[in-house]
């Protein structure tokens, strides 16, 4: 549905104007379809990037600073993050030995069976995403590439 329906607007005043509606817009749109699939998995957006940014670096340790560094919501709070998942089992927090003043995070067994489970359902979430064509796919993702510069 174009952007202009969707919202009750008969027209923008330029095409870029519409594309920043239209991306507020779809961003608003995603995160409706993320949050209720993460949240009947038991995890927030956030708490999942965090689980698949250590996924991705064992067996080695991953720091606070790091975890921040490549976190897709950077505003997000780490450190109640890292809790919340030790909470749950999913997650270790350890004092570096080789330098005392650094945090080391580790997934752990309980944490990696959560991402397989995410993992295993995640094709109902991509399913929204099927309406474009691999082609397009590729095209609307290089597209925000260069608008991000």
């Amino acid at each position: 549905m174009r952007i202009e329906d969707e919202i009750h607007q008969k027209e923008f005043k330029d095409d870029h104007r519409r594309l920043l509606v239209n991306l507020l817009f779809t961003n608003n749109w995603v995160n409706q379809q993320l949050m209720p699939f993460f949240k009947r998995l038991g995890l927030t957006l956030q708490q999942h990037n965090v689980l698949a940014i250590l996924r991705g670096q064992q067996p080695e340790p991953v720091c606070f600073g790091d975890i921040q560094n490549r976190m897709v919501d950077r505003n997000s709070n780490v450190t109640r993050l890292i809790d919340k998942l030790i909470e749950k089992g999913f997650v270790t927090r350890d004092i570096c030995q080789a330098n005392r003043r650094m945090i080391e995070v580790r997934l752990t067994e309980k944490g990696m069976k959560k991402l397989q489970e995410v993992d295993a359902r995640f094709p109902e979430l991509l399913e929204h995403f099927h309406k474009l064509s691999k082609e397009e796919a590729v095209m609307v993702s290089n597209m925000l590439d260069k608008l991000r510069g």
